[in-house]
């Protein structure tokens, strides 16, 4: 019997969806990045998926990420401990963060917001 690899989206989420931030009057900017951008997904072969973050523009505040794709786990983690911490989303796009990971990947996220 031939082998087959059978791959496994996660969906991971924190903080508001873009509609409830618009709906609860913040100034919002989005940013999405295919899962195919980040270098770790390629050394794993499970490219499929999107990430979306969205941030109040006002503030820099990342108000709620939604990842899908491969092991986004450890990755929404880092994201809600900046959110916790009341940081800028440029903290996790300028931030050093270890190589491969997806983790990596925020670099790249938060890179892509347009303003």
């Amino acid at each position: 019997m031939p082998h087959t690899t059978v791959l496994t989206i996660d969906f991971a989420r924190v903080g508001l969806t873009e509609t409830q931030a618009r709906a609860s009057g913040y100034e919002v900017g989005v940013t999405k990045l295919p899962v195919t951008a980040i270098p770790r997904a390629h050394t794993m072969r499970d490219t499929d998926g999107i990430w979306k973050a969205v941030v109040d523009t006002r503030t820099d505040r990342i108000l709620g990420v939604a990842l899908f794709g491969p092991e986004n786990g450890e990755t929404l983690a880092a994201v809600q401990i900046a959110m916790l911490a009341d940081l800028p989303y440029t903290s996790l796009r300028d931030m050093i963060l270890t190589h491969p990971t997806m983790t990596e990947g925020l670099n790249l996220l938060f890179a892509a917001l347009q303003r």
